[in-house]
């Protein structure tokens, strides 16, 4: 079992501009996240949205990693097309919701 599954909501297939230019990028922010806390003794696994089809691919890594923990990067900015930001924050919203679903959060 992962201790920690870190994740991005950044899916470039919902975003048409930069889908048809067809230029992914890697993850920086989630990528040294997870390094450093991998550096710090914990299980780590990463989950990069980019290039999934849909939220259901984060349900197939909750589903591999089974992690204690599951942390959602999401800065909610691309400078490029500025227009998805509400597609990729109801990602983040799903991915929530999903990971809530395997481990839910106790009530305060």
């Amino acid at each position: 079992m992962t201790q920690i599954l870190f994740g991005q909501s950044y899916y470039l297939r919902f975003d048409p501009k930069l889908w048809d230019a067809m230029m992914p990028y890697p993850p920086l922010g989630t990528m040294y996240a997870a390094s450093y806390i991998r550096s710090k003794g914990y299980d780590v696994a990463l989950f990069d949205a980019m290039l999934a089809d849909s939220e259901e691919d984060w349900a197939r890594a909750l589903d591999e990693h089974a992690p204690q923990y599951a942390i959602i990067f999401e800065d909610n900015f691309n400078y490029l097309s500025k227009m998805c930001l509400l597609r990729m924050r109801e990602a983040a919203f799903t991915m929530i919701a999903m990971a809530n679903t395997l481990h839910p959060c106790p009530s305060s």
